[in-house]
């Protein structure tokens, strides 16, 4: 879901947004202090302590779009950038990387409600000061993203209910919900009031055949979980230059109801509705606008063109966790 940015008044230590990065090579940190309902905030100070010393620069956002330009500037002075913030803050950021042209290290520091990129791709640590850490100075590897109609996303693309779930979750924001609370919320509204919604597509993935029926969802994901943790791919993998897609059909509502916690657990692996497929460009088109949430971002059009950009994010991450039986 979007993050909207909050005003705040720059620290002697943070960047004036209206200013270019430092052309030096410290590298820039990035807080977007409107993530996770504004508690992002609370670690402004803790990340300044961190940084002194010459580890690094701080700039908070202070409306969308920030951590886009901001980022971008970074990057084309050949600046490594770290983000604070939540998937929207990620996601901003990391597309002014790509668009800078530039290949500087990115590192995160979850502070959202979800926090999927972070913990699941990232493999950061929940706590903010080994987080950092692991974002100024782990090992950097390069995983791939998402492009569509134009715009990067670095962890999941998804058309039909759950893009639909998105919008109704930023919606129920109001209400004081986050993370997996605020994802099942949404989803039961969807599914209860307007899952005749869900669109009818004709999707062509790589050479194959166009497919055209109504789906509940189609997603294409680079990490295993989004949405707070739902492993709707829970085998993607953010290194093998392909994206795992699941094209859900639209079963009747009953069952959809039952198979909604499957999904959430990645139980929905070979149940008859669901087709999991690897590929790396897909088109996908309705005979009118429909929504797609792209990092829990939002976009509408009756036409996404999806490619992939293998390796082309320099990412600092922590070591992969064992896996875990499902």
């Amino acid at each position: 879901m979007r993050e909207p940015g909050v005003a705040t008044a720059p620290s002697p230590m943070s960047s004036a947004l209206s200013a270019a990065p430092r052309s030096d090579a410290l590298p820039f940190v990035i807080l977007n202090p409107a993530s996770n309902g504004g508690r992002a905030a609370r670690l402004r100070k803790v990340i300044e302590q961190a940084l002194l010393g010459g580890r690094g620069e701080l700039a908070l956002t202070q409306a969308r779009g920030d951590a886009t330009r901001l980022a971008a500037e970074a990057a084309r002075a050949g600046r490594d950038v770290v983000v604070v913030g939540g998937d929207g803050a990620i996601h901003e950021a990391a597309g002014g990387v790509i668009a800078s042209g530039a290949t500087v290290a990115f590192g995160v520091v979850p502070a959202g409600s979800g926090n999927d990129f972070a913990l699941h791709v990232a493999h950061a640590p929940l706590d903010p000061l080994r987080a950092l850490d692991l974002a100024l100075t782990a090992p950097v590897d390069p995983v791939d993203v998402g492009m569509v109609n134009g715009e990067c996303f670095v962890n999941a693309l998804g058309v039909g209910l759950d893009a639909n779930v998105a919008v109704r979750a930023e919606r129920l924001k109001r209400y004081g919900l986050s993370g997996h609370a605020l994802y099942m919320a949404s989803a039961l509204t969807e599914l209860h009031f307007h899952y005749d919604d869900c669109p009818t597509l004709t999707l062509q993935y790589d050479d194959a055949a166009p497919i055209h029926q109504v789906f509940a969802l189609v997603a294409m994901s680079i990490g295993p979980t989004y949405g707070g943790g739902f492993k709707i791919n829970p085998d993607a993998d953010p290194q093998d230059q392909l994206f795992d897609m699941c094209m859900l059909s639209k079963p009747p509502l009953l069952r959809a109801l039952r198979l909604l916690p499957a999904v959430e657990r990645g139980k929905h692996i070979g149940q008859p509705e669901t087709r999991i497929v690897r590929c790396q460009r897909v088109t996908l088109e309705s005979d009118h606008p429909i929504n797609a949430q792209l990092d829990g971002e939002f976009m509408r059009a009756a036409r996404f063109e999806v490619s992939l950009l293998p390796g082309a994010l320099a990412l600092r991450r922590g070591p992969t966790p064992a896996p875990v039986a499902r």
